[in-house]
């Protein structure tokens, strides 16, 4: 995004009269802002304000149909794949402004317009854990692989072997 988007500061939605919803093929997209005035939206010919979506490095645009507090606008949705869409507009001088919302998008759900600013509390990454050999764990593996090996014996020796591989990932994941 730009150096403008991100010091300007964020437009607000207002939560009782914005939506999104699937209509046919298209995502129809309605936003009515808290604050319109003064953030260039007005369009001109030949300059069209657009709706961007972005999800990690993939970025959408959208002309809007209509401008001012209300701004309206159909997406594609073959352009928009499963996840969590950020919004902005971008204003006729190709200003970018973050709108505060989100466009949630699924296959087989229906797609929900998620107002209010993006949560900035994350969980922290979980501390890493040293695998400690207990008697219990070693006994329980070797068993599962002595009688894992004797029907395996039964297969060809390359299926068997990818057996064996799958087997040990498993193991891995269930005993540590």
């Amino acid at each position: 995004m730009s150096e403008e988007a991100t010091t300007a500061a964020e437009l607000t939605l207002e939560l009782s009269a914005s939506y999104a919803h699937r209509v046919g093929k298209d995502l129809h997209v309605v936003l009515r802002l808290a604050e319109a005035a003064g953030i260039g939206l007005e369009p001109i010919p030949g300059q069209p304000v657009e709706l961007e979506l972005r999800a990690g490095k993939v970025v959408v645009r959208v002309p809007v149909t209509s401008v001012g507090e209300v701004i309206d606008a159909r997406v594609p949705a073959d352009r928009l794949r499963p996840g969590l869409w950020r919004l902005a507009l971008v204003a006729k001088d190709g200003e970018v402004r973050d709108v505060q919302g989100r466009l949630l998008n699924g296959r087989k759900q229906p797609v929900a317009l998620l107002p209010g600013p993006a949560p900035t509390t994350q969980m922290p990454p979980p501390q890493p854990t040293a695998r400690s050999s207990s008697p219990v764990r070693d006994r329980a593996y070797r068993t599962a692989a002595v009688v894992a090996n004797k029907g395996l014996g039964l297969l060809p020796e390359e299926r068997a072997s990818r057996a064996r591989a799958a087997l040990k990932k498993v193991g891995h994941r269930v005993l540590g």
